[in-house]
């Protein structure tokens, strides 16, 4: 099974325009080629989908949002799943979250990591892939985005909450994959929190953890599950 993990997309300014004019192939031709080599590859779709109607959250840092055509570039470049646990995707509310859950619906684009309230962003995508069940868990540190019982945003990190996520993963699917959005922009390594918290989760199970946000590279490293936690 080839799984293909892209970092945060967000079509802004010239993309924009481009995406607008449902100008794809400019952008995404050359990702196209790639993706189509993979049995299932996941974005992280880091706006949501909003227009003038729409009211900016108050926050720190940019209000991202984008059209509808931006789901349709993940779409036509090839890509069959979205997660939207991210520091942007509640950038202009319940609004934007709704119209973002609707469009993956309506061009069929499986999406995970957010909901209208904290048990829909929280949900476990389980998709079969090359005759195998692929669970995918998708979360993301605490920013504006948060969502909770009854408020719309994103799947927030809680190692325990993934813990019992991962467990129950593990008794449904063949591999079971956590993405996580966090850490800090622009640097490379990640902190010693970060690296206790996705080995823990590698021990209670998950077979990788991705994470993305820095918007630069970073490393990897292969672990052994821990005999604590092996049944």
């Amino acid at each position: 099974m080839r799984v293909l993990i892209a970092g945060d997309f967000c079509p802004q300014y010239r993309l924009a325009e481009l995406f607008n004019k449902e100008d794809y192939q400019s952008v995404l031709g050359d990702v196209k080629d790639a993706i189509a080599g993979t049995d299932y590859s996941i974005v992280n779709f880091e706006c949501p989908i909003a227009d003038e109607e729409d009211k900016p959250i108050t926050k720190a840092g940019p209000n991202l949002r984008c059209s509808k055509n931006g789901l349709k570039a993940v779409k036509w470049a090839g890509f069959d799943c979205v997660t939207l646990a991210n520091n942007h995707f509640n950038d202009f509310g319940a609004s934007g979250i709704k119209k973002t859950i609707l469009a993956c619906k309506e061009i069929e684009l499986d999406a995970v990591g957010g909901g209208m309230n904290l048990a829909e962003a929280a949900h476990i995508l389980y998709k079969g892939v090359c005759g195998k069940q692929l669970a995918i868990i998708n979360c993301c540190e605490h920013e504006f985005s948060i969502a909770t019982e009854s408020r719309a945003g994103s799947n927030p990190l809680n190692p325990i909450q993934q813990y019992y996520a991962i467990k129950e993963a593990r008794g449904k699917a063949d591999y079971v994959l956590v993405i996580v959005h966090g850490g800090h922009e622009h640097y490379q390594l990640p902190n010693p929190r970060m690296q206790e918290t996705y080995r823990f989760f590698i021990d209670a199970g998950a077979d990788a953890v991705v994470n993305h946000h820095q918007h630069c590279y970073s490393g990897y490293e292969i672990l052994m599950v821990s005999p604590f936690f092996m049944d």
